[in-house]
């Protein structure tokens, strides 16, 4: 599942390709993305509106958009929000496609891309499930690429969407978090400290790929009890994780599986990782890395370099 630095990565991305343009239409053969929302309905929420901007809460995209002044006899625009969060296997792609025969399980036609970009011919940017026609010559289409069909894409009055339980409910922004606030979250957290950095509601963003990465710069076992931990592993989980979250958004992401960003180009992270997937080979320093189950999830780090603290 795309976490902070793919989800930062696609948002800037979309600022520079989609901001301004005009939704004109939509498609999908995949209506269960809207959550009981028709597409009819949808299509009577979004089509004709600009996109305004792109934002981010957590792991999930907010596109901003806006009906033309015309259309309100007040002269002033009423502010929509797009939601889309990506889950397991989607992410967006800006460009050109054309209908085709294919051999998709639930659509006889699929989406080809219209050009010769290397990138977008990859097979994991094949499975075009959801499609924004847009205004633009450069990019006419915002499409959701997604093989496994997990993705949600809400649309509502801006209040609204922002005061759904998805977004209401996390926790802050780990890229803006100060040390104090993140300190003193530790004092009514207990547990091990991987399965906290997964709780979105401790801190939103991080996921099964940067947590054991923020563990291994931290020096910090997965193992390790949240209620046992002292200030000087604190500040270095802290440390860990600003230092983690901004090389991978600088790296543009990891595709260690599916993600791929706007252009359809896989992110660099996966080229210096330290531990992630990387069980049976060696870390940093010459020591074995190994793999565990923490509640329910695969942890990797080396026991050596990571002390428990319990």
């Amino acid at each position: 599942m795309p976490e902070l630095p793919e989800v930062e990565t696609v948002v800037r991305d979309l600022q520079k390709r989609v901001v301004g343009r005009k939704i004109l239409d939509v498609w999908t053969d995949w209506p269960k993305y809207f959550r009981g929302t028709s597409l009819k309905v949808f299509k009577r929420h979004v089509r004709g509106k600009k996109i305004l901007g792109v934002s981010r809460r957590g792991k999930n995209i907010l596109i901003e958009v806006s009906d033309p002044p015309s259309r309100k006899r007040s002269g002033r625009a009423s502010s929509h929000l797009i939601l889309v969060h990506l889950k397991m296997t989607g992410h967006l792609l800006a460009g050109k496609w054309q209908r085709a025969k294919g051999k998709l399980q639930i659509s006889k036609q699929e989406w080809r891309p219209d050009g010769k970009v290397k990138e977008m011919h990859d097979p994991k940017n094949g499975f075009i499930r959801l499609v924004f026609f847009l205004d633009s010559k450069q990019y006419p289409m915002l499409a959701l690429s997604d093989m496994r069909r997990f993705a949600k894409v809400l649309c509502g009055p801006k209040e609204k969407i922002l005061n759904l339980p998805d977004l209401k409910n996390l926790g802050p922004e780990a890229l803006e978090i100060s040390y104090q606030e993140f300190r003193d979250k530790f004092k009514v957290k207990k547990g091990k400290i991987k399965q906290v950095l997964l709780d979105q509601s401790f801190v939103v963003g991080i996921g099964n790929i940067y947590s054991d990465e923020i563990l291994y710069v931290a020096k910090i076992h997965p193992l390790s009890r949240v209620e046992k931990l002292k200030e000087p592993h604190i500040k270095a989980l802290y440390l860990a994780m600003k230092k983690i979250l901004a090389k991978g958004i600088k790296m543009r992401g990891t595709s260690s599986d599916d993600f791929r960003d706007t252009y359809g180009k896989k992110g660099n992270y996966g080229n210096v990782i330290l531990t992630y997937q990387r069980h049976g080979e060696k870390c940093s320093l010459g020591h074995l890395i190994h793999r565990i189950k923490v509640a329910q999830r695969s942890a990797h780090f080396c026991p050596v370099c990571q002390k428990l603290i319990q």
